[in-house]
């Protein structure tokens, strides 16, 4: 189930990890910290910020953005340039690219595990079919 979310909690997040969200994702996800989007023919559940305002919430975000994408790194190998912001429960994710100095393109990209191929998903995260 997705809920709003402050801004503080996307900022933790950006700090933890030295990158800045794009302005249509940070917007999407204080109106809906999760929910799920559409790419091709798959369905993908997008990660919440992780939200300590209450139990609930904790609860709800502990597979955030931040926990999931060091869980990526540490034990899959995903390169220190790619941020998980989602997956579709098979193994595969959707990613933001970091450019120079934490900077993250505008591009969401479909990293496939089996082909470990990046493939570009949407030129932006609000070209994908959202659902909640």
């Amino acid at each position: 189930m997705a809920f709003p979310v402050d801004e503080k909690y996307i900022e933790n997040t950006k700090n933890e990890l030295g990158v800045k969200f794009p302005d249509s994702f940070r917007k999407k996800m204080m109106k809906s910290n999760g929910g799920g989007v559409e790419v091709s023919t798959d369905y993908f559940e997008i990660h919440p910020f992780y939200d300590t305002s209450d139990k609930k919430r904790i609860k709800r975000t502990c597979n955030s953005i931040l926990h999931e994408t060091k869980i990526a790194r540490e034990h899959y190998r995903l390169p220190e340039n790619l941020i998980v912001i989602g997956n579709n429960g098979g193994g595969d994710v959707l990613v933001y690219k970091t450019e120079k100095e934490g900077s993250i393109n505008n591009a969401v990209y479909w990293l496939d595990h089996e082909t470990e191929e990046l493939v570009l998903a949407a030129k932006d995260f609000g070209e994908l079919n959202q659902s909640v």
